[in-house]
């Protein structure tokens, strides 16, 4: 008999005589075309064996090893369906035969991935009672009665994603999938299969229809373009690419980047990001400068798993990281979605308990670690196969495709869906788009724009503006005050501050086109990240990372002079804000000194309530008054 139980063509093993004491039919005509099936299927004689077999069933209805035979053969022929149907008949007949325990294996299986939940539990519990010992098998059974379990609690109170597919404009494809949007939601990538993978890019039009998509010429290929992930700004597209192009394994990473509205000519990320393994399934953060992808390299605890780079201060992507547990698994842990808030990854994985084959799980970053991956949930996660999501910066919205169909007629659909409000993430990005430009001529101009922390003066976000429009766009995330800086050599810096701290700008969007000005004795600028405690004038820690920033910029000018100079609102006596100002001014002054910069470059006056911005009319008026000025006394430099 054979010890594969349909498995698949290899798995039709028969002896073909001298062995039927242990069948379950004594009718000699049923036996006698049995063993002429067992013998023409072992002759690879598919059609005349199904033939025999069923002509033995109908002289002996009760013949368990026909049915069984006949369903390994239909199982190899991929007919799934009609496979089971004669499984379930040995079931039937036999429920309490050891000999047909792998039977009860494969019906459990199939219902399981049917999403017949209730049925799986019936066929993989009576296939567990029959196995004294463990075999390979027993751990996935145990694997999917856990699943069975999981599904049918958790599909009682399923989620309301409202699931609706996107306009024909964009599902037009046969296979469209792995969706990704601009941070602003405004331009639309995603992947089209035909023969081989391309990147589509489609805008979506004031009305929030979609235009027709395109590919990207300067990327678009004979080969595969595959999986793709953008920056916030959309300048930035790391993408997969497997065989044809110059690399290190059957699949690498590469990145191409847009000025204008031209593509650059796609490069390999170089090692150590591609390996001479499987590379692929980019997530980039919305700077564009940390990128989770998978890999099969060495090290890791599965057989893919997810890991991240990020690139260093002289501008190279150091050496990638295994996430590890518990993101990774045993298993395949796959298309990572990191959140613009940096602080929730998406991700999917066949190991951890769910409702069958992938699902889609998150976790959170805490205090440097991840969180245990939680499950996505029903409706979006069923039996079948989810591998990517992607959730919008406020995390009210998500895109993922889904797939129907059969193997052969395969057929996958890009969907737009609500995220309820118990799976939101807990931290809403918004972000602050514009232009940067020359104050004078309103060219257009290439500038680094930098956001801190104003309580870690950790550098959060660097994106830099398109050197072409000066088109910019940087994340914001709640929970946090930011201190904004823009740079660029020849130009004095403009500094911003952004409070996030209470929620307040919730998943704002911001417009602010910021214009610099040329270096030249005169100007002056706003430190709008310097803060003093209410009628105090010593510096508050807070000011650190802005007073840094004066720093770093004195000393690429050391032969500038500048004025510190303070200013109060209108509020109290005239005297005694002139003596504030002036001491606020002074506090600067010495904290510049006492970390390195020459005191002949400076000078510090105060102006009180004198020059102010405005009315002083509201506290928000008044709140612009109260400022630490920079201004320029000669220009050499």
């Amino acid at each position: 008999m054979s010890k594969t139980l349909g498995l698949g063509f290899i798995g039709i093993v028969i002896v073909l005589s001298g062995y039927t004491q242990s069948l379950t039919s004594t009718n000699k005509k049923a036996i006698k075309l049995y063993n002429e099936a067992n013998l023409l299927a072992h002759n690879r004689q598919f059609d005349e064996a199904i033939a025999r077999y069923e002509t033995a069933i109908k002289k002996d209805p009760d013949f368990a090893e026909a049915y069984w035979k006949l369903g390994s053969v239909y199982s190899a022929y991929g007919k799934s369906q009609i496979a089971n149907r004669y499984y379930k008949k040995v079931a039937d007949l036999a429920p309490h035969s050891p000999k047909f325990a792998g039977v009860l294996f494969q019906l459990g299986k199939f219902e399981f991935y049917q999403g017949e939940y209730l049925s799986a539990q019936k066929y993989l519990n009576q296939y567990l009672g029959l196995k004294k010992e463990k075999d390979k098998y027993s751990s996935k059974a145990s694997q999917m009665l856990k699943n069975c379990h999981y599904a049918l609690k958790n599909m009682e109170h399923g989620y309301q994603f409202n699931p609706r597919p996107l306009d024909a404009t964009v599902n037009r494809f046969r296979q469209q999938y792995f969706p990704v949007l601009t941070v602003d939601q405004q331009t639309l990538f995603f992947i089209r299969r035909n023969k081989d993978e391309d990147i589509m890019v489609s805008n979506r039009l004031e009305n929030g229809k979609w235009t027709e998509p395109s590919p990207i010429s300067s990327i678009t290929s004979p080969f595969n373009e595959g999986t793709c992930s953008i920056s916030g700004d959309g300048r930035m597209l790391v993408f997969t690419s497997c065989m044809g192009r110059k690399g290190f394994g059957s699949c690498d990473l590469y990145v191409t980047y847009k000025e204008g509205n031209v593509w650059s000519e796609p490069e390999n990320l170089g090692r150590p990001v591609n390996s001479t393994s499987w590379d692929s399934q980019p997530s980039l953060s919305p700077d564009g400068r940390t990128l989770y992808f998978v890999s099969d390299r060495k090290g890791g605890l599965g057989r893919r798993d997810i890991w991240v780079t990020h690139i260093d201060p002289e501008g190279e992507w150091d050496i990638p990281k295994n996430l590890g547990a518990p993101v990774n698994t045993a298993g395949d842990d796959i298309s990572p979605f990191i959140h613009p808030n940096g602080q929730r990854l998406y991700f999917a994985s066949d190991h951890y308990t769910g409702f069958g084959g992938f699902d889609i799980f998150f976790s959170d970053k805490k205090s440097g670690k991840w969180s245990s991956p939680e499950n996505f949930g029903y409706p979006i996660n069923t039996q079948a196969d989810e591998v990517a999501m992607f959730i919008t910066a406020d995390g009210k919205h998500g895109y993922y495709s889904h797939e129907s169909g059969s193997k052969q007629n395969k057929v996958s659909l890009i969907y737009h869906i609500d995220i309820p409000a118990s799976l939101q993430v807990a931290l809403e990005s918004g972000f602050i788009a514009g232009r940067i430009f020359d104050s004078e001529n309103h060219e257009p101009l290439g500038a680094k724009v930098q956001l801190f922390d104003v309580g870690t003066e950790e550098l959060v976000s660097q994106v830099q503006s398109d050197s072409i429009n000066g088109k910019y766009v940087i994340v914001l995330t709640e929970g946090k005050e930011y201190a904004l800086h823009v740079n660029r050599k020849g130009y004095l810096f403009r500094s911003y501050h952004f409070d996030y701290s209470k929620g307040q700008q919730k998943g704002d969007s911001l417009r602010a086109d910021i214009g610099l000005t040329p270096i030249a004795a005169g100007v002056s600028t706003t430190l709008n990240n310097i803060f003093f405690d209410f009628d105090k004038s010593s510096l508050n820690e807070r000011s650190v990372a802005e007073l840094k920033l004066v720093i770093s910029f004195l000393k690429a000018h050391s032969g500038m002079k500048v004025e510190i100079g303070g200013y109060t609102d209108n509020i109290g006596d005239d005297m005694y804000n002139q003596h504030l100002s002036l001491e606020r001014a002074r506090s600067v002054y010495k904290y510049l000194v006492n970390n390195g910069i020459d005191k002949n470059q400076l000078t510090f006056k105060g102006y009180g309530s004198r020059f102010s911005l405005n009315n002083n009319a509201t506290e928000a008026e008044r709140s612009q008054n109260r400022r630490i000025e920079f201004k320029v006394l000669n220009s050499q430099q």
